[in-house]
């Protein structure tokens, strides 16, 4: 059951990396059409590094221990 929940808190942390990199691909209409500003834009965009990436999964692992 370990073993399940980390490969799905990776899978979770790669959508979401993946989308992070999408996102500087928005125009500014896309962004507004999702209530988007710039600033959260950039700063999505910057968390999309490897390290970003680690940082993400170390997170989503530590709220998965505080729901079990």
């Amino acid at each position: 059951m370990l073993i399940v929940s980390l490969l799905v808190s990776i899978q979770h942390s790669v959508v979401r990396f993946k989308t992070r990199k999408k996102m500087a691909l928005l125009t500014a209409q896309q962004r507004m059409d999702i209530g988007l500003t710039v600033e959260r834009q950039q700063a999505e965009i910057s968390r999309a590094t490897w390290l970003g990436f680690l940082k993400d999964l170390r997170l989503t692992i530590k709220e998965k221990g505080r729901s079990l």
